[in-house]
């Protein structure tokens, strides 16, 4: 999914390009709620999610 949404093959996501990978999976979303998503995806607030970023974001924490 990742190396899909990457158009540019820069191996990171910037905001244009993962807005448009989310619409083109069929996630529609405010753009308000984008960029919401996009500053969890990017936890260093570099201004573009890479791959590392990107998985962390999507894994699953167990609390107990």
């Amino acid at each position: 999914v990742f190396r899909i949404m990457d158009d540019d093959n820069n191996r990171t996501l910037d905001f244009k390009e993962f807005s448009k990978g989310l619409s083109d999976y069929g996630v529609l979303l405010e753009k308000e709620d984008v960029e919401a998503c996009f500053k969890h995806f990017d936890k260093d607030s570099s201004g573009t999610i890479d791959f590392n970023e990107f998985l962390m974001a999507l894994r699953v924490r167990e609390e107990f």
